[in-house]
């Protein structure tokens, strides 16, 4: 392991419409000392003649067959030589002083093992900040079970601690192995927060789309019995799994409401225990005329 060497990993499948912008914003950086793995998922457009057009010893190109995204986020980890690791996706981009930033911030407390930050969520000229309100840090398992919060691209983790879990990425997930590792390693390691917006996400006209909540839902069930197994012999086990189904929940909840399937929700509603009352009005609220925007507003308090 090269000691402050900042390992960023670059996962791309036919992402060349933004992917010079997202390695320029890592050239861009104030922070030197870095080196980029850019794993190609079988990209089939001008991604590889973008990434080897940057002459750099830094960069260092994969070709892979296609593989779930959790596989490849895997391979490329295997990767890396430095001390800390951090990803950005090909449409995204940095902020210049982001990996000087959140690499200070864990240096200062051993005790920390992941640094995450506010970002923009953005479409064209629209922005958005991810967090209005500061978000809970420190020993977070509790929160991030209850709801994932955190921007996967603003996060810099220190890779001793990814060392000690048992498996890294869980290759049964495309779409949450995100939240798999991040809520494993909040039950062992503190995380900071650094309010600067650090990272710009781009929106796409399919990131909300049914067939994706669709796949979030089906891994977050999966993910639902993996923390069963986890939590075996933790006091608090039923706890934190009525934690976790209450995230579920709310989000087959906004499954339903984009596929229009009211009639499916209300089928499981009366057959299953694990709704509530609170779900069901969640719903009502979503759907009926003018009712969006209380839905927003309850969803955020509840």
């Amino acid at each position: 392991m090269n000691k402050n060497l900042v390992s960023i990993i670059m996962n791309c499948h036919n992402g060349e419409k933004y992917l010079k912008e997202a390695i320029n914003s890592i050239f861009n950086q104030s922070y030197k000392n870095w080196e980029l793995i850019f794993f190609d998922n079988a990209s089939i457009d001008n991604s590889a003649k973008i990434v080897k057009h940057f002459r750099d010893k830094r960069v260092k190109y994969i070709y892979s067959k296609y593989v779930k995204l959790g596989i490849a986020r895997k391979r490329a980890l295997d990767n890396c030589k430095g001390e800390y690791i951090t990803f950005l996706d090909c449409d995204d981009y940095w902020d210049s002083n982001k990996l000087n930033l959140q690499v200070n911030e864990l240096k200062k407390d051993p005790e920390v093992g992941v640094s995450f930050s506010n970002s923009y969520f953005f479409k064209g000229k629209k922005k958005k900040l991810l967090y209005n309100k500061i978000p809970s840090d420190g020993l977070i398992f509790e929160n991030l079970i209850k709801k994932y919060y955190i921007s996967f691209d603003t996060v810099i983790i220190k890779k001793i601690y990814l060392d000690k879990l048992d498996h890294k990425f869980d290759e049964r997930f495309n779409i949450i192995h995100d939240l798999d590792l991040l809520i494993r390693l909040s039950m062992i390691v503190k995380f900071k927060y650094l309010n600067k917006a650090l990272s710009w996400w781009r929106i796409h006209d399919n990131s909300f789309s049914q067939n994706k909540i669709s796949i979030v839902n089906q891994e977050k069930k999966v993910f639902l019995n993996k923390l069963k197994k986890i939590l075996k012999k933790n006091k608090n086990k039923v706890k934190y799994l009525n934690l976790f189904k209450l995230n579920l929940n709310q989000s087959l909840i906004e499954e339903y409401i984009v596929s229009k399937n009211i009639n499916k929700f209300l089928k499981m509603f009366f057959k299953k225990d694990t709704y509530s009352i609170k779900d069901f009005i969640l719903l009502c609220l979503a759907v009926i005329p003018g009712g969006s925007s209380i839905y927003k507003k309850f969803k955020k308090s509840w």
